[in-house]
Protein backbone atom coordinates (compact mmCIF):
# COMPACT_ATOMS: atom_id res chain seq x y z
CA UNK A 1 0.00 0.00 0.00
CA UNK A 2 2.74 2.47 0.94
CA UNK A 3 4.73 1.55 -2.16
CA UNK A 4 1.80 2.30 -4.45
CA UNK A 5 1.17 5.59 -2.68
CA UNK A 6 4.80 6.72 -2.95
CA UNK A 7 5.00 5.78 -6.62
CA UNK A 8 1.70 7.50 -7.35
CA UNK A 9 2.70 10.60 -5.41
CA UNK A 10 6.01 10.99 -7.25
CA UNK A 11 4.31 10.52 -10.62
CA UNK A 12 1.68 13.13 -9.80
CA UNK A 13 4.35 15.60 -8.68
CA UNK A 14 6.37 15.02 -11.86
CA UNK A 15 3.21 15.52 -13.95
CA UNK A 16 2.50 18.82 -12.17
CA UNK A 17 6.10 19.97 -12.76
CA UNK A 18 5.89 19.02 -16.43
CA UNK A 19 2.54 20.81 -16.80
CA UNK A 20 3.97 24.00 -15.28
CA UNK A 21 7.08 23.84 -17.45
CA UNK A 22 5.15 23.37 -20.67
CA UNK A 23 2.92 26.38 -20.08
CA UNK A 24 5.66 28.91 -19.32
CA UNK A 25 5.65 32.00 -21.54
CA UNK A 26 9.41 32.16 -21.85
CA UNK A 27 9.51 28.79 -23.63
CA UNK A 28 7.94 30.43 -26.68
CA UNK A 29 10.69 33.04 -27.09
CA UNK A 30 14.34 32.65 -28.00
CA UNK A 31 16.16 35.22 -25.89
CA UNK A 32 19.87 35.12 -25.27
CA UNK A 33 20.97 35.24 -21.63
CA UNK A 34 22.93 38.43 -22.30
CA UNK A 35 19.91 40.22 -23.78
CA UNK A 36 17.78 39.08 -20.85
CA UNK A 37 20.40 40.38 -18.40
CA UNK A 38 20.53 43.72 -20.21
CA UNK A 39 16.74 44.06 -20.12
CA UNK A 40 16.67 43.34 -16.39
CA UNK A 41 19.51 45.79 -15.76
CA UNK A 42 17.76 48.53 -17.73
CA UNK A 43 14.50 47.89 -15.88
CA UNK A 44 16.29 48.10 -12.52
CA UNK A 45 17.97 51.37 -13.52
CA UNK A 46 14.67 52.83 -14.67
CA UNK A 47 13.09 51.79 -11.37
CA UNK A 48 15.92 53.44 -9.42
CA UNK A 49 15.48 56.63 -11.45
CA UNK A 50 11.79 56.71 -10.61
CA UNK A 51 12.51 56.20 -6.91
CA UNK A 52 15.20 58.87 -6.97
CA UNK A 53 12.86 61.44 -8.51
CA UNK A 54 10.08 60.88 -5.97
Amino acid sequence: MVDNFSIGLTHVLMAIALWRLLYRDDLDREVSPRLLWQQRRDAERAEEDVRGDA
